[in-house]
Protein backbone atom coordinates (compact mmCIF):
# COMPACT_ATOMS: atom_id res chain seq x y z
CA UNK A 1 0.00 0.00 0.00
CA UNK A 2 1.25 3.54 -0.70
CA UNK A 3 1.74 6.22 2.26
CA UNK A 4 -0.74 8.70 2.25
CA UNK A 5 1.35 12.10 2.98
CA UNK A 6 0.06 15.79 2.98
CA UNK A 7 0.60 19.37 4.51
CA UNK A 8 -1.48 22.18 4.25
CA UNK A 9 -0.96 25.71 5.64
CA UNK A 10 -3.10 28.87 4.64
CA UNK A 11 -4.40 32.28 5.98
CA UNK A 12 -6.77 32.25 3.26
CA UNK A 13 -10.31 31.68 3.68
CA UNK A 14 -10.74 30.82 0.27
CA UNK A 15 -8.02 28.25 0.09
CA UNK A 16 -9.18 26.86 3.57
CA UNK A 17 -12.62 25.99 2.61
CA UNK A 18 -11.47 24.48 -0.64
CA UNK A 19 -9.01 22.18 1.28
CA UNK A 20 -11.33 21.41 4.31
CA UNK A 21 -14.35 20.40 1.29
CA UNK A 22 -11.87 18.08 0.07
CA UNK A 23 -10.83 16.88 2.90
CA UNK A 24 -14.24 16.21 4.92
CA UNK A 25 -16.97 16.97 2.30
CA UNK A 26 -19.41 19.84 1.71
CA UNK A 27 -18.42 22.42 4.10
CA UNK A 28 -19.27 25.83 4.75
CA UNK A 29 -17.20 28.35 6.53
CA UNK A 30 -18.19 31.07 8.42
CA UNK A 31 -15.46 33.06 9.80
CA UNK A 32 -13.16 35.90 9.78
CA UNK A 33 -9.63 36.09 9.86
CA UNK A 34 -8.34 31.87 9.60
CA UNK A 35 -5.00 30.56 9.66
CA UNK A 36 -5.97 26.79 8.90
CA UNK A 37 -2.87 23.92 8.89
CA UNK A 38 -2.97 20.68 8.98
CA UNK A 39 -0.61 17.38 8.48
CA UNK A 40 -2.17 13.89 7.33
CA UNK A 41 -0.83 10.66 7.21
CA UNK A 42 -1.57 6.97 6.32
CA UNK A 43 -3.07 4.97 4.11
CA UNK A 44 -5.80 3.13 2.11
CA UNK A 45 -6.66 1.70 5.63
CA UNK A 46 -6.79 4.87 7.99
CA UNK A 47 -5.57 8.31 8.12
CA UNK A 48 -3.80 10.59 11.07
CA UNK A 49 -4.30 14.02 11.06
CA UNK A 50 -3.22 17.36 13.13
CA UNK A 51 -5.36 20.51 13.25
CA UNK A 52 -4.22 24.04 13.81
CA UNK A 53 -6.30 26.43 13.92
CA UNK A 54 -5.71 30.10 14.77
CA UNK A 55 -9.03 31.74 14.91
CA UNK A 56 -12.22 30.17 14.13
CA UNK A 57 -14.82 28.66 12.09
CA UNK A 58 -17.95 26.72 12.00
CA UNK A 59 -18.30 24.22 9.12
CA UNK A 60 -20.93 21.26 8.36
CA UNK A 61 -19.05 18.42 7.43
CA UNK A 62 -20.19 15.30 5.92
CA UNK A 63 -18.43 12.32 6.86
CA UNK A 64 -17.94 9.14 4.78
CA UNK A 65 -15.55 7.79 7.13
CA UNK A 66 -15.60 6.57 10.70
CA UNK A 67 -13.30 9.30 12.54
CA UNK A 68 -12.47 9.91 16.00
CA UNK A 69 -11.65 13.69 17.52
CA UNK A 70 -9.77 14.30 19.95
CA UNK A 71 -9.02 18.62 21.04
CA UNK A 72 -8.70 21.02 23.85
CA UNK A 73 -11.37 23.30 24.83
CA UNK A 74 -11.39 25.28 21.66
CA UNK A 75 -13.42 22.09 19.55
CA UNK A 76 -16.90 21.93 19.85
CA UNK A 77 -19.28 19.50 17.64
CA UNK A 78 -23.06 18.70 17.00
CA UNK A 79 -24.92 15.81 15.50
CA UNK A 80 -28.56 15.35 15.34
CA UNK A 81 -29.24 17.94 18.02
CA UNK A 82 -26.66 16.44 20.47
CA UNK A 83 -23.63 18.46 21.57
CA UNK A 84 -20.07 18.16 23.13
CA UNK A 85 -16.86 18.97 22.85
CA UNK A 86 -13.80 16.36 22.32
CA UNK A 87 -11.63 17.19 25.18
CA UNK A 88 -12.41 13.28 25.68
CA UNK A 89 -12.00 10.97 22.25
CA UNK A 90 -15.02 11.30 20.39
CA UNK A 91 -16.65 9.07 17.46
CA UNK A 92 -18.39 10.49 14.66
CA UNK A 93 -20.09 7.77 11.80
CA UNK A 94 -20.76 8.83 8.39
CA UNK A 95 -23.12 11.45 8.15
CA UNK A 96 -23.21 15.28 8.72
CA UNK A 97 -21.28 16.68 11.77
CA UNK A 98 -21.72 20.36 12.88
CA UNK A 99 -18.52 21.95 14.66
CA UNK A 100 -17.08 24.95 15.89
CA UNK A 101 -13.01 25.62 16.27
CA UNK A 102 -12.18 28.33 18.14
CA UNK A 103 -8.08 28.23 18.62
CA UNK A 104 -7.69 24.58 18.39
CA UNK A 105 -5.34 21.99 18.29
CA UNK A 106 -6.92 18.81 17.24
CA UNK A 107 -5.97 15.33 16.71
CA UNK A 108 -8.37 13.20 14.09
CA UNK A 109 -8.14 9.12 13.06
CA UNK A 110 -10.16 8.31 10.11
CA UNK A 111 -10.89 4.75 9.25
CA UNK A 112 -12.62 3.57 6.37
CA UNK A 113 -16.38 2.36 7.10
CA UNK A 114 -15.87 -0.86 4.56
CA UNK A 115 -12.23 -1.38 6.12
CA UNK A 116 -13.01 -1.16 10.05
CA UNK A 117 -16.40 -3.63 9.20
CA UNK A 118 -13.76 -6.34 8.06
CA UNK A 119 -11.83 -5.90 10.81
CA UNK A 120 -15.15 -6.14 13.48
CA UNK A 121 -16.09 -8.96 11.30
CA UNK A 122 -13.10 -10.90 11.66
CA UNK A 123 -12.32 -9.77 15.53
CA UNK A 124 -15.85 -10.60 16.63
CA UNK A 125 -16.05 -14.47 13.43
CA UNK A 126 -20.02 -12.95 12.15
CA UNK A 127 -19.45 -12.33 8.83
CA UNK A 128 -22.89 -10.87 9.03
CA UNK A 129 -22.13 -7.87 10.96
CA UNK A 130 -23.34 -4.68 10.44
CA UNK A 131 -20.95 -1.91 11.61
CA UNK A 132 -22.76 0.70 13.81
CA UNK A 133 -22.00 2.38 16.98
CA UNK A 134 -24.52 3.14 19.74
CA UNK A 135 -22.94 6.73 20.86
CA UNK A 136 -20.27 9.10 20.15
CA UNK A 137 -18.11 9.05 23.82
CA UNK A 138 -16.26 5.67 25.15
CA UNK A 139 -17.69 3.00 27.41
CA UNK A 140 -15.68 4.14 30.15
CA UNK A 141 -12.93 6.58 31.78
CA UNK A 142 -10.39 3.78 31.52
CA UNK A 143 -11.23 3.11 27.86
CA UNK A 144 -11.00 6.58 27.04
CA UNK A 145 -7.56 6.73 28.61
CA UNK A 146 -6.68 3.35 26.70
CA UNK A 147 -7.47 5.13 23.57
CA UNK A 148 -5.19 7.60 23.85
CA UNK A 149 -2.59 5.68 24.75
CA UNK A 150 -2.96 4.07 21.47
CA UNK A 151 -3.40 7.08 19.34
CA UNK A 152 -0.58 8.55 20.74
CA UNK A 153 1.36 5.38 19.68
CA UNK A 154 0.48 5.89 16.24
CA UNK A 155 1.44 9.18 16.34
CA UNK A 156 4.51 8.76 17.34
CA UNK A 157 5.31 6.27 15.03
CA UNK A 158 4.46 8.56 12.00
CA UNK A 159 8.10 8.76 10.96
CA UNK A 160 8.32 5.15 10.12
CA UNK A 161 5.44 4.60 8.27
CA UNK A 162 7.29 3.80 5.44
CA UNK A 163 7.84 0.49 6.57
CA UNK A 164 4.67 -1.99 5.92
CA UNK A 165 4.70 -3.78 8.77
CA UNK A 166 4.54 -0.20 11.23
CA UNK A 167 1.28 0.78 9.81
CA UNK A 168 -0.48 -2.92 9.24
CA UNK A 169 0.50 -2.71 13.16
CA UNK A 170 -0.84 0.77 13.71
CA UNK A 171 -3.99 -0.03 11.53
CA UNK A 172 -4.66 -3.02 13.54
CA UNK A 173 -4.39 -1.59 16.56
CA UNK A 174 -6.55 1.97 15.97
CA UNK A 175 -9.26 -0.18 14.62
CA UNK A 176 -9.34 -2.67 16.98
CA UNK A 177 -9.32 0.26 19.67
CA UNK A 178 -11.97 1.84 18.58
CA UNK A 179 -14.37 -1.01 18.59
CA UNK A 180 -13.32 -1.82 21.74
CA UNK A 181 -13.71 2.01 23.15
CA UNK A 182 -17.08 2.76 21.13
CA UNK A 183 -18.60 -0.50 21.57
CA UNK A 184 -19.52 -1.57 18.07
CA UNK A 185 -20.61 -5.08 18.72
CA UNK A 186 -22.01 -6.66 22.06
CA UNK A 187 -19.50 -8.89 23.76
CA UNK A 188 -22.30 -12.12 23.71
CA UNK A 189 -21.31 -12.36 19.84
CA UNK A 190 -18.05 -14.27 21.47
CA UNK A 191 -18.05 -17.39 19.83
CA UNK A 192 -16.82 -20.07 22.62
CA UNK A 193 -14.77 -22.84 20.79
CA UNK A 194 -14.23 -26.63 22.38
CA UNK A 195 -10.63 -27.49 23.46
CA UNK A 196 -10.16 -28.97 20.20
CA UNK A 197 -11.27 -26.30 18.16
CA UNK A 198 -8.76 -23.96 20.41
CA UNK A 199 -5.61 -25.66 19.97
CA UNK A 200 -5.94 -26.36 16.14
CA UNK A 201 -6.24 -22.42 15.89
CA UNK A 202 -3.54 -21.74 18.36
CA UNK A 203 -1.13 -24.27 16.30
CA UNK A 204 -1.67 -22.77 12.82
CA UNK A 205 -2.04 -19.27 14.01
CA UNK A 206 1.54 -19.77 15.49
CA UNK A 207 2.70 -21.53 12.50
CA UNK A 208 1.24 -18.65 10.00
CA UNK A 209 2.84 -15.62 12.19
CA UNK A 210 6.24 -17.49 12.47
CA UNK A 211 6.23 -17.93 8.25
CA UNK A 212 5.40 -15.09 7.60
CA UNK A 213 6.34 -12.48 10.09
CA UNK A 214 8.25 -10.36 7.26
CA UNK A 215 5.66 -9.61 5.74
CA UNK A 216 3.04 -7.23 6.61
CA UNK A 217 0.76 -9.24 8.58
CA UNK A 218 -1.72 -8.21 10.92
CA UNK A 219 -3.18 -10.27 13.89
CA UNK A 220 -6.45 -10.38 11.80
CA UNK A 221 -4.48 -12.40 8.96
CA UNK A 222 -2.99 -15.00 11.62
CA UNK A 223 -6.62 -15.54 12.54
CA UNK A 224 -8.03 -16.08 9.53
CA UNK A 225 -5.41 -18.45 8.46
CA UNK A 226 -6.38 -20.02 11.53
CA UNK A 227 -9.98 -20.29 10.56
CA UNK A 228 -11.43 -18.32 13.67
CA UNK A 229 -12.04 -14.82 14.78
CA UNK A 230 -9.36 -12.82 16.16
CA UNK A 231 -11.01 -12.57 20.08
CA UNK A 232 -11.80 -16.61 19.51
CA UNK A 233 -7.72 -16.34 18.75
CA UNK A 234 -6.72 -14.04 21.80
CA UNK A 235 -8.43 -16.59 24.02
CA UNK A 236 -7.09 -19.79 22.04
CA UNK A 237 -3.44 -18.13 23.17
CA UNK A 238 -4.26 -17.34 26.73
CA UNK A 239 -5.14 -21.08 26.95
CA UNK A 240 -2.67 -22.55 24.86
CA UNK A 241 1.01 -20.54 24.89
CA UNK A 242 3.33 -21.58 27.08
CA UNK A 243 4.80 -18.20 27.46
CA UNK A 244 1.66 -16.47 28.41
CA UNK A 245 2.25 -14.58 25.40
CA UNK A 246 -1.05 -13.00 23.39
CA UNK A 247 -1.27 -13.17 19.67
CA UNK A 248 0.51 -9.91 19.32
CA UNK A 249 3.35 -10.39 21.75
CA UNK A 250 3.83 -14.37 19.77
CA UNK A 251 4.22 -11.81 16.41
CA UNK A 252 6.33 -9.31 17.92
CA UNK A 253 8.77 -12.07 19.70
CA UNK A 254 9.40 -13.92 16.49
CA UNK A 255 9.90 -10.98 14.98
CA UNK A 256 12.59 -9.74 17.63
CA UNK A 257 14.29 -12.97 17.04
CA UNK A 258 14.71 -12.65 13.02
CA UNK A 259 16.50 -9.36 14.33
CA UNK A 260 18.52 -10.50 16.78
CA UNK A 261 19.72 -13.62 13.93
CA UNK A 262 20.32 -10.55 11.37
CA UNK A 263 22.54 -8.35 14.17
CA UNK A 264 24.56 -11.59 14.93
CA UNK A 265 25.16 -12.61 10.72
CA UNK A 266 26.48 -9.50 10.35
CA UNK A 267 29.96 -8.42 10.18
CA UNK A 268 31.82 -6.34 13.35
CA UNK A 269 32.09 -2.56 12.08
CA UNK A 270 30.56 -3.11 9.32
CA UNK A 271 27.82 -0.94 7.57
CA UNK A 272 25.09 -2.07 8.78
CA UNK A 273 23.30 -0.02 11.62
CA UNK A 274 20.92 -0.89 14.30
CA UNK A 275 17.78 1.55 13.35
CA UNK A 276 18.22 -0.48 9.85
CA UNK A 277 17.74 -3.65 11.31
CA UNK A 278 15.00 -2.63 13.46
CA UNK A 279 12.61 -0.81 10.68
CA UNK A 280 13.65 -4.01 8.35
CA UNK A 281 11.33 -6.03 11.21
CA UNK A 282 9.13 -3.07 12.02
CA UNK A 283 10.90 -1.77 15.13
CA UNK A 284 11.23 1.92 16.23
CA UNK A 285 14.94 1.85 17.19
CA UNK A 286 14.35 3.03 21.19
CA UNK A 287 11.61 0.65 21.30
CA UNK A 288 14.11 -2.52 19.74
CA UNK A 289 17.01 -1.65 21.74
CA UNK A 290 15.06 -2.17 24.86
CA UNK A 291 13.77 -5.47 24.10
CA UNK A 292 16.85 -6.96 22.57
CA UNK A 293 18.28 -5.80 25.79
CA UNK A 294 16.04 -7.34 27.97
CA UNK A 295 15.62 -10.33 25.79
CA UNK A 296 18.94 -11.09 24.89
CA UNK A 297 20.98 -9.05 27.69
CA UNK A 298 22.93 -6.83 25.13
CA UNK A 299 21.74 -3.82 23.70
CA UNK A 300 21.90 -4.72 19.76
CA UNK A 301 24.85 -2.19 19.41
CA UNK A 302 27.30 -4.53 21.06
CA UNK A 303 27.04 -6.91 18.25
CA UNK A 304 27.59 -4.70 15.79
CA UNK A 305 30.76 -3.75 17.33
CA UNK A 306 29.39 -0.31 17.84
Amino acid sequence: MTVIEEHFRSADLGEAEEYIRRSYGNVQLDADDLVFEESSTGDERFGLRRLNVEGGYSASCDLEAVIVVQSDDGYEWEVGGVRGTAQSPVLFQPGTLDCRLQDARVQVVALPVDVLTDVARTVYNDDTLTLSFDGASALSPALSMAWRSTTAMAFDAEPLFGNDLVRASVFRSLAVSTLETFAAVDETRARRETVEQQQTAYRRAVAFLEDHASLPITIDDAAAAAGVGAAALARAFRTHSLAGRTPEEHLSAVRLDAAHADLVRAPLGGSVTVAEIAARWGFAEAAFVRLHRRAYGVPPGELLGL
